[in-house]
């Protein structure tokens, strides 16, 4: 199983920041996926969201994305499911659920926010400045929205309510393999 974590500086306002992500407005992750049969890389990143399932052919199961491999014909599936909601700027992780897929060594400053069940294909990338817009609630409340421009890992706004800066600095992610 592969996670996607997320860690970042947060301004002392913020209390927590989550993938924006409803069935009404899915978010679409992006990845970059390569072939685990040839080792060859899909032609362009793809995009999944959460909510939607496809059926596997000569199979009762579904999958968030299926594609067949374009070198050697192989099939190919991820099934990608949420497993932590947000970010914290004060810890806030159940250790127990960690520890039961493997991922206790991490930090308690580090959010795992997707599970991966790769089948057929290896994620070797994530843009998180694609279309992905972020959910931050500050510790007043109130809620902003966050998007990281192409090639940047800040995020800075103002907050008119409070009068204070919002930013959001040294934003990266990370893959982990786990149970």
């Amino acid at each position: 199983m592969l996670y996607l974590t997320i860690k970042g500086d947060l301004s002392s306002n913020i209390e927590k920041v989550t993938p924006h992500d409803l069935e009404t407005e899915p978010a679409e992750f992006t990845f970059d996926v390569v072939c685990t049969s040839c080792r060859e890389a899909h032609d362009s990143p793809i995009m999944i969201n959460s909510f939607e399932r496809h059926e596997m052919p000569g199979s009762r199961g579904e999958a968030s994305f299926l594609m067949k491999c374009k070198f050697c014909g192989k099939d190919c599936s991820i099934n990608l499911e949420h497993f932590e909601d947000s970010l914290y700027n004060e810890p806030n992780i159940n250790k127990d659920k960690r520890k039961k897929h493997g991922l206790n060594k991490l930090n308690d400053n580090v959010a795992v926010i997707l599970q991966l069940d790769c089948r057929g294909c290896d994620v070797t990338k994530f843009y998180f400045n694609n279309n992905l817009i972020f959910d931050v609630q500050l510790t007043s409340g109130k809620i902003m929205e966050c998007q990281f421009d192409q090639g940047e890992n800040e995020w800075y706004d103002y907050d008119e309510d409070s009068g204070e800066e919002v930013s959001i600095t040294s934003f990266e992610y990370e893959f982990v393999k786990g149970k």
